[in-house]
């Protein structure tokens, strides 16, 4: 019982202390974090993708999450920040030669440290967890920490494709880490978001201005067929006077002169006609009248 003379108390035994948490085996995270799907929990197998806060997932899952964000348990509070597949991105990873299929069951045996799927391209580290790796947002593609700083560069050392210090993502940061990840992928979203903003603005311009360029370009065609249009009367206007027609007293007397002359020769043809039957009739008369003398000569 003590304080009986029997035995003294210690301070824990008369003081209430703050109970120590549990340590966490590091080994155990790593293996969670490094070789398994922070949604499902399985194995990671390609595709792989990350999130803005640096954790892996197996594309699948994500995507069945996606169209059942009740299809895990823990999903909303894991993916709350993962509204579509914009939010996550493929990773470029280099797989590890020494890695094979058969290893992969080790990830439950934890007396055996498992063999990592995938290592840097640039120093071969396994990423295991042991070293500190990084991936960029624009291109996907994963090194370590270490390469990157090694060969100081604005474009990827694997891909050669551009990117900005903001772009580059830390995986699986530690506990202190993630608030100021947190922090920069609400910048980035608010950014992404202006920047669609002024495009969606400056595409709206740009149809309205085309729109009032095609109107003056419509108007100008038109104005251009209406002056040829004129252009092309007046010039037959002018080819027509350049041939003068004859004045209306002058055409209606050279009709009446050729009706005249026309009337003359019919005229004439008929006397000529007439005076042939006349003639005839004539002749006849004398011709009668001969043979009546020679026949009362010969009587």
């Amino acid at each position: 019982m003590g304080c009986d003379g029997g035995s003294i108390p210690r301070r824990d035994e008369l003081v209430k202390q703050k109970q120590k948490q549990a340590k966490v085996d590091q080994s155990i995270l790593n293996r969670v974090h490094w070789f398994s799907c922070a949604l499902s929990k399985k194995a990671l197998a390609s595709p792989v993708v990350a999130c803005g806060l640096g954790k892996l997932y197996n594309r699948d899952a994500i995507l069945e999450f996606l169209l059942d964000r009740t299809a895990y348990g823990d999903g909303d509070k894991i993916c709350q920040h993962i509204k579509s597949l914009k939010d996550v991105v493929t990773l470029q990873l280099e797989p590890n030669p020494s890695f094979s299929e058969t290893q992969s069951n080790s990830l439950t045996d934890h007396d055996k440290e498992p063999v990592a799927r995938y290592v840097c391209p640039i120093t071969m580290k396994e990423m295991n967890g042991k070293y500190r790796f990084v991936y960029l947002d624009t291109c996907g593609c994963v090194m370590s920490e270490q390469a990157m700083k090694e060969i100081p560069s604005k474009t990827c050392i694997k891909c050669t494709k551009p990117f900005e210090s903001f772009n580059v993502i830390v995986l699986n940061p530690k506990e202190d880490e993630l608030e100021a990840m947190e922090l920069a992928l609400l910048e980035k979203q608010a950014r992404i978001l202006a920047e669609k903003k002024e495009k969606k603005k400056s595409k709206a311009s740009k149809k309205e201005s085309d729109g009032v360029e095609s109107s003056k370009s419509s108007n100008k065609r038109k104005l251009d067929s209406s002056e040829e249009s004129s252009a092309k009367h007046k010039k037959q206007h002018l080819a027509a006077s350049n041939y003068p027609s004859p004045p209306p007293t002058q055409t209606v007397s050279s009709t009446h002169s050729l009706t005249a002359a026309v009337a003359a020769k019919v005229a004439e043809q008929m006397a000529v006609n007439a005076s042939r039957k006349t003639s005839s009739a004539i002749q006849s008369l004398y011709n009668t009248g001969k043979v009546h003398k020679e026949n009362f000569m010969n009587r």
